[in-house]
């Protein structure tokens, strides 16, 4: 277990740096617009775009995972969305985002460095084939799902959310790199030295950004809900994963072993840009990220360890 809590040390301690520049106001937090900025349409994009040019389009599109994590995702966000509209009595944009937070794991900004360390190089590509699903099922149904705190139509809500993966660099990145592979189009030596500088910087900025952006003056105010959603995200979501990959697929074990961390993953900040936005309950996300965050050291540590004595 040792082993294993040492690798993952150094990407969390990434994460506390952010959090204590943002909390000693060493960073304002003015300076998060920028950090992710530089890496959601700079540092991830060239890297994506980089690994996927230069990968057999079928190691990236595998169905099984896609599919198999997918509807591992729709479970977990059903789970949490029904708690929080019966129990928590929550309105349809808490509902819809609150899951989101639930189901959405922080593969771009924390798989990417991560993944690679436990699982070595081929973890990325089983990471994409799952991750991408989040952008194109979950949060279309997020936005649906929110759309009817004011009646609004849902095709509009699609529509919206559609349009929106469209413009994700992620997403263009990852099908510019698919367009490349199939056509078996190589990057020329300075373009890939470029997106190459440009690509190493991915994991170290996203980490700190991630710590950067879960900061919040004053205490954490997680309430009953919050804690639905974090026992969701590590605990849930993973077991889920794992019973579908391993009894449903038949998955390989490193690849089961890979899709069940990824997640495992805390929950990614996409939640919270969107409750904000729509004037939703703010701390309930806010603390379920930072605090899915800080206990993923253990539970992804554990789990890991688990994963690797029983074979997958």
């Amino acid at each position: 277990m040792l082993d294993i809590a040492l690798t993952t040390l150094p990407f969390f301690a990434l994460v506390l740096c952010g959090w204590i520049a943002a909390r000693t106001r060493r960073l304002s937090a003015d300076s998060v617009a920028p950090l992710n900025g530089f890496v959601l349409w700079f540092a991830l994009p060239a890297m994506l775009f980089r690994f996927v040019a230069q990968t057999p389009v079928d190691t990236i599109v595998d169905l099984r995972v896609a599919l198999g994590y997918t509807a591992c995702g729709l479970l977990a966000y059903a789970l949490a969305a029904i708690v929080l509209r019966t129990c928590a009595r929550s309105d349809w944009i808490d509902t819809g985002y609150g899951a989101l937070a639930a189901a959405w794991p922080n593969w771009g900004y924390m798989g990417f460095g991560l993944m690679p360390a436990l699982f070595g190089e081929r973890a990325i590509a089983t990471m994409i084939a799952a991750g991408i699903m989040d952008l194109l099922v979950l949060m279309p149904l997020a936005l649906l799902v929110a759309s009817r705190q004011h009646a609004t139509g849902g095709l509009g809500a699609l529509a919206v959310g559609l349009k929106a993966v469209a413009h994700n660099p992620l997403f263009i990145a990852i099908a510019s790199g698919l367009a490349m592979s199939l056509l078996q189009v190589r990057i020329p030596g300075p373009i890939d030295e470029f997106l190459r500088l440009l690509a190493s910087s991915a994991g170290p900025v996203a980490l700190f950004a991630i710590g950067v952006f879960v900061y919040r003056p004053g205490p954490v105010r997680p309430d009953v809900a919050s804690w639905w959603l974090i026992a969701v995200k590590l605990l849930l979501h993973p077991l889920l994963m794992w019973l579908v990959g391993a009894w449903v697929l038949d998955l390989d074990r490193e690849t089961l072993a890979v899709v069940t961390v990824v997640a495992a993953l805390p929950a990614a900040g996409t939640a919270f840009l969107f409750v904000e936005r729509n004037s939703g309950n703010v701390d309930r996300v806010a603390s379920a990220i930072l605090l899915s965050t800080a206990l993923s050291f253990l539970t992804i540590t554990v789990l890991t360890v688990w994963l690797r004595a029983t074979g997958g």
